[in-house]
């Protein structure tokens, strides 16, 4: 079975390993777009992928994503019973080495029959990724890295924010922690570093 995938931004050959094993050819059709914007502010440049793809099934990866063993199962094995049409896939922030637990995610459309991409939907001013027929969601998450240290991250941060002050941040600290439900240490330390700059919450790059 054949598989093209559209890749937004620049995305490691390394980050889609696990699906090399288990489809027998692997394209990566690369969109020159800033990989966190919707995909609905590049609607013509999707298409045109769309209509580039040699495979039926296509596969969404953001830049920073990675596919891991068991995604990569779920997704041959969704392919090969087409019970569904699209697939919605979770993206799973990664902090520190660690799952990030900021917000709900339902997933977006990442995965699909190329056959049945709606293109026209909404008289082609789509919002998302539409397909003709059922779509179900998958258990297993894509893994998207954020920082890979909180080092990263505050260096990030400090080049491209004012800091708060003590009193700020520990106020902003406590509205995200109790908003979020955080209870791990991994992402209360995000939220903490987050916290200390003036930008809104956010859990990617």
């Amino acid at each position: 079975m054949r598989l093209s995938i559209i890749a937004l931004g620049h995305v490691h050959a390394e980050e889609l390993q696990a699906l090399t094993t288990r489809f027998e050819h692997v394209e990566q059709l690369v969109l020159d777009i800033p990989p966190r914007d919707a995909l609905s502010k590049h609607r013509a440049e999707f298409n045109r992928a769309v209509d580039a793809a040699s495979a039926d099934w296509i596969l969404i990866v953001r830049e920073r994503e990675t596919v891991d063993d068991a995604l990569a199962q779920e997704l041959f094995d969704a392919a090969s019973a087409a019970k569904a049409r699209g697939f919605r896939i979770r993206a799973l922030p990664i902090y520190a080495g660690k799952p990030l637990h900021v917000g709900a995610d339902d997933g977006e459309v990442r995965f699909f029959h190329r056959r049945n991409y709606l293109r026209h939907a909404n008289k082609g001013q789509w919002d998302e990724v539409t397909v003709q027929g059922s779509v179900v969601r998958l258990a297993h998450p894509l893994r998207s890295v954020t920082f890979a240290t909180a080092d990263e991250h505050r260096a990030h941060l400090a080049e491209r924010a004012a800091p708060h002050s003590a009193l700020r941040r520990t106020l902003l600290f406590l509205r995200y922690a109790l908003g979020t439900r955080a209870h791990d240490a991994n992402t209360l330390r995000y939220l903490w570093i987050e916290a200390a700059f003036d930008v809104p919450l956010r859990v990617t790059q």
